[in-house]
């Protein structure tokens, strides 16, 4: 009995190991700089005066991510991912406002940006497939936060703009660059970089470059 237990573990052992030899899937995750072109585009001096708002973030921010991956041969993959940056910015403000006093001290607005991504991964080489090049269509939807002072019409307006409310989406492509060495017969470790270009609007949404960790089934 002991020895067809044995037999068995064996045996599953022995499957999972070459169900992982010949998986085509693995699962990539990455974290790092976000660099928004959109955040700074604002125009915060449209309007009748006098105002203030606040609409800009910072360049920079963060973006998280994870990957799923097929390959197709040894120098093909395809990808659907998905993504989401933050460009914050702390708003300091110490003033009359009509009759009152307003102060607003060290609070953060933020743009949120999730991206729903499809890619055509390829390698420069097939035998050293170490650098590899990206291309692929993206969909977006954002969340804005925005703060308005608006002395004309005696109105503080606090909001958050996105898809439910204001329908905020758009649709365009990527390219990417990344670099990843394998660490074991599983992971692989790399850094990667991609620029977002959205086409509903003609402009460029984003650059980014990240560190990522894959994980080979």
């Amino acid at each position: 009995m002991k020895i067809l237990i044995s037999l068995i573990l064996i045996s599953i052992f022995l499957n999972g190991i070459l169900y992982a030899q010949k998986s085509k899937f693995s699962l990539e995750g990455n974290y790092g700089l976000n660099g928004n072109f959109f955040v700074r585009s604002y125009n915060e001096l449209g309007g009748p005066n006098p105002k203030t708002y606040f609409y800009k973030k910072n360049f920079l921010g963060s973006i998280a991510g994870l990957e799923l991956k097929f390959q197709m041969d040894s120098s093909s993959t395809l990808s659907i991912a998905y993504a989401q940056s933050v460009n914050g910015k702390k708003i300091n403000f110490n003033g009359p406002f009509n009759s009152i006093y307003l102060q607003i001290e060290n609070f953060t607005i933020r743009h949120i940006n999730h991206f729903y991504q499809f890619a055509y991964e390829g390698t420069f080489n097939k035998r050293k497939n170490n650098w590899k090049y990206q291309a692929g269509l993206f969909y977006l939807r954002s969340n804005q936060q925005e703060i308005s002072l608006e002395n004309f019409n005696n109105s503080i307006n606090l909001a958050e703009r996105n898809y439910k409310n204001s329908g905020l989406e758009e649709g365009g492509v990527f390219a990417g660059l990344g670099y990843f060495k394998p660490i074991d017969r599983h992971f692989s470790l790399g850094i990667r970089s991609r620029v977002y270009f959205l086409i509903s609007t003609g402009t460029f949404e984003a650059v980014t470059l990240t560190p990522a960790l894959s994980y080979h089934f």
